[in-house]
């Protein structure tokens, strides 16, 4: 398949897609709010692999290696809505913490709701840390924000969701305990 990609041929490009489509758009759509601009930043990110392929020395994992020009279009398309325009934190090191009661009652798709609720350059930089596994000083490089701005961003996030979480496990309790 990867031969066949480098040979330009449709059917083994078709194949790739195909192939990593189904793990791939989740990235896409943690930095998406939908499925249009989901689907464009995968596309951008296929498009990427396939005019780079030849550069792929075959000595890592095929997936690991798309996830990173995934994630790199996931970056670009969060830079090209200029979300980090306006944002001037104070640096503030507390660390929040969420009451493992709380997390063990919430689902994955009810924490990415939430994470969505965010303001869209917290919840960029809270995914680039948590779900990419980036420093501080990488998602700074790449989004072209200092190290102490991405702190910042990251602890605003725990904070934001502390709050969420906590208010929909009381609502959650309440209405268990009113049946």
């Amino acid at each position: 398949m990867i031969q066949g990609c480098r040979k330009q041929q449709m059917q083994s490009q078709q194949q790739l897609y195909k192939y990593f489509y189904p793990e791939m758009i989740k990235v896409c759509f943690r930095y998406a709010a939908d499925a249009d601009g989901a689907g464009s930043i995968y596309n951008n990110a296929m498009l990427r692999v396939f005019q780079n392929i030849h550069t792929y020395s075959e000595e890592g994992k095929l997936g690991g290696w798309i996830k990173a020009i995934v994630v790199n279009c996931c970056i670009d398309f969060c830079k090209k809505k200029n979300i980090f325009k306006n944002t001037v934190p104070a640096i503030n090191e507390d660390e929040v913490t969420v009451e493992p009661d709380v997390l063990n009652r919430i689902s994955y798709k009810e924490a990415l709701q939430v994470i969505n609720q965010l303001p869209a350059a917290t919840a960029t930089v809270f995914r680039l840390f948590v779900y990419e596994g980036l420093t501080h000083k990488q998602i700074g490089e790449h989004l072209n924000i200092s190290e102490g701005t991405s702190k910042w961003h990251v602890s605003e996030a725990k904070k934001l969701l502390k709050k969420k979480f906590e208010q929909q496990y009381e609502n959650n309790y309440t209405l268990n305990a009113t049946r």
